[in-house]
């Protein structure tokens, strides 16, 4: 507060009395403010802290004016709140200004540019493989553009209760169903990402039965009896030799030589189920007329070739006066030449060979010769 006097003086040096007045000068007020440090898109939250000072200490007298510099906002790019905030949808950079009046009507303001706003990050994802089978593991391979940030976390939802905050995870899926994997990331700056969904989905294992093993007369044609479930299925027999189709499921074989065949079931997704069934070629039994039973290790039993191949082969033989001499159900090693433990003659004796498995009954003649 200043004292002003006037006192006014003639030429001729009279003097006037004093006139006297007050003079108050007031404080100017101090406009400043900080805001957030960072902020992200789509709807970045800018907050404004108000550090507005004024000499006398009449903050609380204060009016404030703020422009948000960002004009396509409306009336909300204005407000006369003490710290107000304002959200922003582009990056910027942003004008602040802030104008403050004080209650003696002293005026500032100031301008502060606002460019800590950052792009939202975009979350995307892919498989290593288009699909699995129940039971397999799959791993996950993060795509995410990190906008101008770097990766600091990641959030994945595989859809069936379980999650991973790893980059590119792997995992384990144990029941076959559709699912929908979600994954969103965080940048350095703590900016979230949208949240990416992709569908994958984990195919179920069909089942395969190749069916019993098979004993086939040779030259002669049987199916298998072989079964399977699943949907959209495929199948392949390998080897593929002596059938009629290997990718039939129950192909009719026709085999010359033993086969152990292997059955391949594929189903949706690739999901794939084997099964083996065994191919006997049961040959036609080669039957000597004669056999010499002497203990000289040389043609001393009546071998028939192929017969032990028979389960239920049934041999017998029988003297001239239809005497059974010699019986043998299964045929696992040939006869001697003896009844009861005795050495038969010389002689021509009859035989009935059933084979079974449905080759027909085989008689003849077989000599014992010394």
């Amino acid at each position: 507060i200043y004292t002003t006097t006037l006192i006014v003086t003639t030429n001729e040096g009279c003097k006037s009395k004093p006139d006297t007045i007050l003079q108050t000068v007031n404080p100017e007020p101090l406009a400043s403010f900080k805001f957030t440090d960072t902020a992200c898109l789509p709807n970045a939250v800018i907050r404004f802290t108000n550090l507005s000072s004024i000499a006398d200490n009449t903050e609380s007298s204060f009016r404030y004016t703020w422009n948000f510099g960002d004009p396509s906002t409306g009336s909300l790019n204005n407000s006369i709140a003490i710290s107000p905030s304002h959200t922003y949808s582009n990056l910027g950079p942003y004008s602040v200004k802030l104008t403050v009046n004080s209650n003696r009507g002293c005026t500032d303001d100031t301008i502060i540019v606002v460019n800590t706003i950052h792009p939202r990050p975009d979350a995307e994802f892919g498989f290593e493989h288009p699909s699995i089978c129940e039971g397999d593991y799959i791993r996950f391979i993060d795509q995410s553009n990190m906008a101008d940030g770097v990766a600091e976390s990641w959030y994945w939802n595989f859809g069936d209760n379980s999650s991973s905050n790893v980059n590119n995870p792997t995992h384990q899926y144990t029941t076959a169903n559709p699912y929908s994997v979600s994954l969103y990331v965080i940048n350095s700056f703590g900016c979230v990402s949208d949240t990416q969904r992709n569908p994958f989905r984990v195919y179920p294992f069909p089942t395969a039965n190749a069916g019993p093993d098979l004993l086939i007369l040779e030259g002669q044609s049987a199916p298998f009896q072989s079964t399977a479930t699943g949907n959209a299925l495929q199948y392949l027999w390998t080897p593929g030799t002596y059938l009629n189709s290997p990718t039939q499921l129950q192909a009719i074989c026709t085999p010359i030589l033993e086969t152990r065949y292997t059955l391949t079931v594929t189903g949706e997704g690739g999901c794939s189920a084997i099964d083996q069934v065994l191919v006997k070629v049961l040959k036609k039994p080669m039957i000597p007329n004669t056999f010499s039973p002497n203990n000289d290790g040389i043609n001393d039993r009546w071998d028939i070739a192929y017969l032990q191949t028979y389960p239920d082969a049934f041999v017998q033989v029988f003297s001239r006066t239809g005497q059974l001499v010699f019986q043998s159900k299964g045929y696992s090693k040939g006869w001697d030449g003896t009844k009861g433990g005795m050495p038969l003659p010389v002689d021509t004796y009859y035989y009935v060979i059933e084979p079974g498995s449905g080759r027909e009954p085989m008689t003849g003649y077989v000599t014992i010769i010394k």
